[in-house]
């Protein structure tokens, strides 16, 4: 396929992920060739579509052709902890901590993906995952390591868990 049809393809792939035909975007996305990118989408895809293992699958794939893209590992420790494998989503988000490399937030739009990794995100996920392993202290020292780092509204859902804590 030349670059020309794969960027055709690549938007037609996209047109069908707006408009909620994640089938077709997924049919679409197989005929280009694999990279780290396609992966990535059809990873985000399949988690939409709650196929979290087929969407760890893609992640998976996806870091192996660029160690470099934290957002996999980001994306693939919320769909591990979907499935209640919270041992391995904490592995994922250590990995993301480590890629993002002391970043606070990378914005994956000159990639193509309209998505924006937060670090306070990361750790706000992270400090989740210790508290489903009944590791509880760990996980509120993440939850005050994030709201640190909080940068949009969406947010202050940090600051509501650390305060229903506080309550409990």
């Amino acid at each position: 396929m030349s670059l020309k049809q794969e960027i055709e393809t690549w938007v037609a792939a996209l047109g069908h992920y707006d408009n909620n035909e994640f089938d077709d975007a997924l049919k679409e996305f197989d005929g280009i060739s694999d990279t780290s990118k396609i992966l990535f989408n059809c990873g985000v895809i399949h988690a939409t579509l709650g196929e979290h293992e087929k969407a760890v699958e893609c992640y998976q794939r996806a870091v192996r052709l660029d160690q470099y893209l934290a957002v996999a590992y980001f994306q693939q420790g919320v769909s591990n902890f979907l499935v209640g494998d919270f041992e391995e989503a904490l592995a994922n988000f250590n990995d993301t901590l480590l890629y993002l490399r002391g970043n606070n937030m990378i914005d994956y739009a000159q990639l193509g993906l309209m998505f924006k990794l937060y670090s306070c995100e990361v750790l706000f996920n992270r400090g989740l995952c210790y508290i489903y392993l009944q590791q509880k202290e760990a996980g509120m020292q993440d939850f005050s390591f994030a709201v640190k780092e909080k940068v949009v509204e969406d947010h202050n859902v940090i600051d509501e868990a650390i305060r229903e804590e506080a309550e409990a």
